[in-house]
């Protein structure tokens, strides 16, 4: 048996994982602690700045400290374990301090924004039931999520994050299984699609109604916080006076539609790769009434170059991939000297190294966390820059 290591837990890294420091002042990575608690450790990785390791026990377990919801969880001294959740063992309030600590850091310790710009975090209306899609994979007669070393598949019967409808079928899965995988997807509409059995579904929004999507692309995943995220994107259109919208990324339209409907007057133009999400987004403003101010295209938002038409837009809405933008696609923005830019970011990493490439030009005047991902490390951004 390998010795254990005891480590006073700091706090939690981006991506989930709580962190302390080892005797030689390295820094230790591992899941399932909670800061202010002993822990013991095993290292199962060591180089030279840092290790990863497993928590084998807690010595001293901090006040914080909660029993997990899901069995999969990781506990002390536990083996598999599912990673798809990171906060289970601290409640929500605190999830989202850590969630919130992380953004500014990112932000702060690159000064790219200034502390008083950055606005609460919106908490998700709840922490579980929230998750309309879910891919598992199946080997060896289970199914389930893959573990930590992307092989290992940790069975699972039941999943806190999935909406109940994916939840209750979830311990028959494996007879739906194709090719060693099962993909579930949910909407108020259409209840659980199994497989991409559908060309197209809706999806119902609070508020702002019903929207065609095709089944094979992007929709946000919990949309109680996506409504919050939309109405945060029409706040900032209407604090603006926001006339001219250019979206990419658009998918269906969305935001779009969304901003058409709730600011007067506002025209919209949305570009997005795949045809099938623009043949929907152009129904969509048809159906609501409002396709003689949305207007949209096929083409690949990275190779975007100018303005449509004769009007520059006076605001341009980004929502990329965790990839994030292309050094490029910042440099056009730039050089158009659009008054406005919305980032809507899914990963606080890339959205940092592009605000650092927009600093010369753009400052930011807003941001905030929307909690679309609870339980999970993962978190949405909305970001207002303002052309300097």
């Amino acid at each position: 048996m390998n010795t254990l290591i005891p480590v006073l837990v700091e706090g939690f890294a981006y991506g989930g994982e709580a962190f302390g420091r080892l005797p030689d002042g390295r820094i230790c990575f591992f899941r399932g602690g909670v800061p202010g608690e002993t822990a013991e450790i095993e290292i199962l990785v060591s180089k030279r700045t840092f290790a990863r390791g497993a928590l084998r026990e807690v010595v001293e377990p901090s006040p914080d400290r909660i029993e997990p919801v899901c069995s999969c969880a990781v506990r002390p001294g536990t083996g598999c374990f599912c990673p798809g959740c990171s906060f289970q063992q601290i409640d929500y309030d605190s999830e989202l301090r850590w969630k919130q600590r992380q953004l500014s850091d990112f932000l702060l310790r690159n000064r790219l924004a200034e502390a008083h710009v950055i606005a609460k975090p919106l908490p998700a209306p709840s922490r579980f039931g929230w998750r309309n899609r879910l891919k598992l994979s199946v080997a060896d007669g289970a199914a389930g999520y893959f573990a930590e070393d992307n092989c290992t598949v940790v069975p699972i019967e039941h999943c806190p994050l999935a909406v109940p409808a994916i939840d209750a079928i979830l311990p028959e899965c494996r007879r739906y299984a194709v090719g060693g995988q099962v993909f579930f997807r949910w909407t108020e509409i259409d209840g659980v699609v199994v497989n991409g059995g559908v060309a197209e579904l809706t999806e119902r929004v609070e508020e702002f109604g019903e929207f065609t999507v095709p089944a094979s692309s992007f929709f946000q995943t919990n949309i109680q916080v996506a409504a919050q995220l939309s109405r945060g994107v029409t706040e900032i259109l209407t604090a603006i006076g926001a006339r001219d919208l250019l979206e990419l990324y658009c998918g269906a339209g969305f935001f779009s539609l969304v901003a058409a409907q709730s600011v007067p007057g506002l025209r919209a133009y949305g570009v997005e790769l795949d045809a099938a999400a623009i043949d929907c987004a152009v129904r969509n403003a048809r159906r609501r009434g409002v396709d003689t101010r949305c207007r949209f295209s096929v083409g690949n938002a990275e190779k975007w170059h100018r303005p449509p038409g004769r009007t520059t837009p006076d605001v341009v809405l980004v929502d990329p991939p965790r990839r994030g933008l292309s050094e490029r696609l910042i440099e056009v923005i730039k050089n158009w000297r659009i008054p406005h830019v919305i980032y809507v970011s899914c990963a606080p990493d890339t959205l940092a190294r592009d605000l650092r490439c927009f600093a010369e030009s753009y400052r930011v005047a807003r941001c905030r966390l929307y909690d679309m991902f609870p339980g999970t490390a993962h978190f949405e951004t909305l970001v207002r820059l303002d052309l300097q």
